[in-house]
């Protein structure tokens, strides 16, 4: 049998849940005894971390909004595409559409991807009319929801047979061979909640900071647990100072071993008001830890209200805590809707799962 060949192309220099993605599924590509590939960043953590594999091929290259422009960019990775005989490509941001896109073309790909994973509109211009329907072959989401945002501007950019959902999965085995020890030991009697999640606008700590405060006011005794680094850092801190939470609010910083930090909580809480996916989600679930979080983005698309979690209307700071004091309120509530997010892990969210579906999108 011929060998497959495919290349992941992400040149985006921070990490997050889609850097995740386009690492965890090269190694797994790999491991299938696939011919893998990549395009990174020149200084990108997931260039550091693929280049620790021998048998993944990695170019690392800067790409910018107007790298397509650069016919010599364009004919380097036109080059290193051709002599990996790269049969699929899955491109992940918009200056890896341009420039990877038209560079695939160039040589001689047979399957251009564009995976999306954030859940923003396509400009309904003519450049990108033509990028989607004369050099990509697919469009690939993480969601409905980002599907349906991916068009909102323009529902024909691509024609519906050629767009495919996967959903991300979660490599549960080794999740579940992760040390489990408290990152932060437990207090008896003292529910902790817990969030995890770059500090910025996006994911809403003002408004989970806003709904402990209620619950202080309400005489609950809870703490609060906040996993992340980024620009509101200060900003979040002073607001914690402000609403009087200092002894309650735990800043713990950039957190590598997530397992750790799901085992030193009892219930999760994602106040983001628009997501990807939510790699965070899953992982708390696998955890068996009820969810809250605003009924947003792809959120109902994972956690279901009632059934794994207490979603509430995006931005309601009054709903948020009253289904935290619920939580807070019933460890049975808890412990029911926790292990109903394992099983529904177990169904829908695990990376063997996902990995065949996105086989049979490269099969098409």
């Amino acid at each position: 049998m011929t060998q497959r060949s495919i290349c992941f192309f992400n040149t985006n220099r921070a990490w997050g849940g889609g850097e995740q993605w386009y690492f965890a599924h090269a190694r797994l590509f790999a491991k299938r005894g696939w011919r893998v590939s990549a395009v990174t960043h020149s200084s990108s953590v997931l260039g550091d971390r693929l280049a620790a594999y021998p048998d993944i091929s990695v170019l690392r290259v800067p790409v910018a909004n107007l790298s397509f422009l650069n016919p010599l960019k364009v004919a380097r990775i036109a080059d290193f595409l051709r002599r990996n005989r790269v049969e699929s490509v899955i491109l992940a941001l918009p200056s890896d559409l341009k420039c990877g896109g038209i560079a695939a073309r160039l040589a001689g790909t047979n399957d251009i991807i564009f995976r999306r994973g954030l859940a923003l509109p396509t400009k309904n211009t003519v450049f990108n009319r033509f990028l989607f329907r004369h050099v990509l072959t697919k469009l690939l989401c993480n969601s409905e929801h980002t599907r349906h945002m991916v068009l909102s501007e323009n529902s024909a950019l691509v024609s519906a047979d050629r767009t495919f959902v996967v959903h991300n999965g979660l490599d549960l085995p080794q999740f579940d061979a992760s040390s489990a020890e408290p990152l932060v030991p437990k207090l008896p009697q003292r529910v902790v909640i817990g969030s995890a999640g770059r500090l910025t606008a996006q994911k809403g700590h003002r408004y989970l900071l806003e709904a402990i405060a209620i619950l202080r006011g309400r005489g609950l005794d809870c703490t609060l647990l906040l996993a992340g680094i980024g620009e509101l850092e200060q900003e979040l801190r002073q607001q914690t100072a402000d609403l009087g939470l200092g002894d309650c609010v735990h800043f713990v910083g950039f957190v590598d071993e997530m397992k750790r930090f799901y085992s030193s909580i009892d219930i999760f809480a994602l106040p983001s008001l628009w997501e990807g996916f939510g790699y965070v989600l899953t992982e708390a679930m696998s955890m068996c830890l009820p969810v809250v979080a605003f009924a947003v983005s792809n959120i109902p698309e994972v956690v279901v209200d009632r059934e794994t979690g207490l979603l509430v209307p995006g931005g309601s700071v009054a709903a948020f805590a009253d289904a935290l004091e619920a939580l807070v309120l019933d460890p049975d509530l808890r412990n029911r809707l926790g292990h109903a997010g394992r099983a529904r892990v177990e169904s829908h969210f695990t990376l063997a799962k996902t990995f065949e579906e996105l086989e049979d999108v490269l099969s098409v």
